[in-house]
């Protein structure tokens, strides 16, 4: 029998709500998800976290993070949150990428970050952080931190409202060997194959180069919203 046209619309809101809620992690339906190690029984310890701010940053590289989710920490299984330390180089970016699954508040506990992420019309909403200052990612719009500082280096904490956020740095889907073909970013850039393959060719592996006074980082670099960087 066929539906009428009032029922079809139904059908397809109701649709459309369960997406929604089905978009985010689902509410637990115990107070946690956890078992100690080999039967063990759970006590405090299996809901601490250890060491969140060691982490060092490899030589060339322009940051390095450390995340506290359901993967590294079990104790955060269906709360629906996780938490990240990240330590920039002097000059050092956390390249621009994005979380698929989560909106990210960022902390900033020393130095200076100049940060901005990009809406669907392609708008840029960026500014400078100091220590104290907060700023809100939204969930899976693409963005960066940039350390202004090329003397010393700068460190942040992120909250994430999901166990399991995702990251993807774009950078790294476009110009490793394993992300997109050069004949689809071509046309997608504008550009020749061979200014793709050039960039790709010096493409660190870790998707994650250190700023330098030929890439945009140098004392005579203005940030936008910023100071000029010591």
């Amino acid at each position: 029998m066929a539906l009428s046209s009032r029922t079809a619309l139904a059908l397809l809101v109701l649709a459309a709500v369960a997406a929604v809620a089905c978009a985010s992690d689902a509410d637990p339906l115990v107070d946690f998800v956890l078992s100690g190690a080999n039967g063990a029984p759970v006590t405090g310890a299996n809901f601490a976290f250890r060491g969140l701010n060691n982490v060092n940053v490899t030589s060339g590289q322009g940051s390095a993070a450390k995340s506290a989710n359901a993967a590294t920490f079990p104790a955060l299984t269906s709360q629906g949150i996780s938490y990240t330390f990240v330590n920039y180089a002097p000059c050092g970016q956390n390249p621009i990428h994005t979380h698929p699954r989560a909106t990210e508040i960022l902390y900033v506990i020393e130095g200076q970050l100049y940060v901005g992420f990009v809406d669907t019309n392609n708008t840029l909403f960026s500014t400078t952080l100091n220590v104290g200052d907060a700023f809100v990612f939204p969930r899976g719009l693409i963005h960066f931190q940039q350390n202004t500082n090329s003397n010393s280096g700068a460190r942040a904490l992120a909250a994430l409202n999901s166990q399991n956020p995702g990251t993807q740095r774009i950078g790294s889907a476009i110009f490793l060997p394993s992300g997109i073909p050069t004949s689809i970013s071509q046309v997608a850039f504008n550009a020749q194959a061979s200014a793709i393959e050039a960039i790709k060719q010096n493409f660190p592996a870790s998707g994650n180069a250190v700023g330098t006074a030929n890439t945009g980082c140098g004392p005579s670099v203005t940030y936008p919203y910023g100071r000029k960087m010591l």
